[in-house]
């Protein structure tokens, strides 16, 4: 499912962003990501970032705070007004570009700008196609106990409510084991 017809994975850059920065490891460190990982993370998502500065690191980090706002309200109304928060610290510019052997495409910042304006452009606008579609149903915190991960579900049947497969299982062998003990 594409939520804004761009050529990077926008949605999955967001997400990817906000876990690798504000979720906690499964061993509790709140330790920074290591360095280039976030730039190789967005290289990952389709972005032309691999010769961004190592500066954009720490702006990125603050990005992906201001990102997981989106993910963590659990009402409509608030949801639209994190997205508005979000959108209102972007600067879009939406412009038709054509570059590196690609056809006429839409970019949402202006041709000049930075790898980091690039980023929050398009993370903002996909976390806005994907409220304004489908409201609450098809992002979030994952269901499995103790995890801080977040998730936005592009399958066709919307009934993610995990981060990962790891996650699911995981539940799904907690919540077996618990009906064996009660039997």
């Amino acid at each position: 499912m594409d939520f804004i017809g761009y050529r990077s994975d926008a949605l999955g850059a967001a997400v990817a962003l906000v876990n690798v920065v504000t979720a906690p490891t499964r061993g509790g460190s709140d330790e920074l990501p290591p360095p280039d990982q976030l730039r190789r993370l967005l290289v990952d998502h389709g972005y032309v970032a691999g010769r961004a500065p190592a500066s954009v690191e720490p702006a990125l980090r603050g990005w992906a705070k201001r990102l997981r706002t989106v993910f963590d309200v659990e009402d409509l109304d608030e949801a639209a007004a994190a997205v508005n928060a979000v959108l209102a610290d972007v600067r879009i510019g939406p412009h038709l570009a054509r570059h590196d052997g690609q056809g006429w495409h839409l970019h949402y910042a202006p041709p000049e700008a930075p790898v980091l304006d690039r980023v929050r452009s398009t993370t903002a606008f996909a976390l806005a196609m994907l409220v304004s579609e489908y409201g609450l149903d098809r992002h979030g915190r994952c269901a499995a106990e103790g995890c801080e991960r977040v998730f936005a579900d592009t399958s066709r049947n919307a009934a993610r409510r995990y981060c990962s497969p790891a996650c699911a299982n995981r539940s799904a062998v907690a919540a077996h084991r618990a009906r064996q003990r009660s039997r």
